[in-house]
């Protein structure tokens, strides 16, 4: 599969959960998001009404910050912790 040359150039490839990140903290460059604010604005849905669904939500959910901090890792997005809160945003 080919990758574009920014991946190329910066070796690091972008999965698409983290373009729609990326996208969506662009798209709204005034704001900043939390974890969960950033999930409703993807559209990642979480449900518990049945045990499969719940475990697959609950493994998102715990995983997700993990992935806003590889993002900003790799300096694509930036976060400050407020009121004991993080919350993220695009770089500038």
């Amino acid at each position: 599969m080919p990758i574009s040359r920014d991946e190329f150039e910066s070796g690091q490839i972008l999965t698409q959960l983290e373009k729609s990140i990326i996208s969506f903290l662009d798209k709204n460059r005034g704001n900043a998001f939390t974890t969960s604010e950033i999930m409703d604005g993807i559209k990642i849905q979480t449900s518990f009404s049945d045990f499969f669904k719940a475990l697959l939500s609950g493994i998102t959910i715990v995983t997700f910050p993990s992935i806003l901090n590889n993002l900003v890792a790799k300096r694509k997005i930036r976060y400050n912790l407020i009121q004991g809160q993080y919350y993220y945003m695009a770089n500038k």
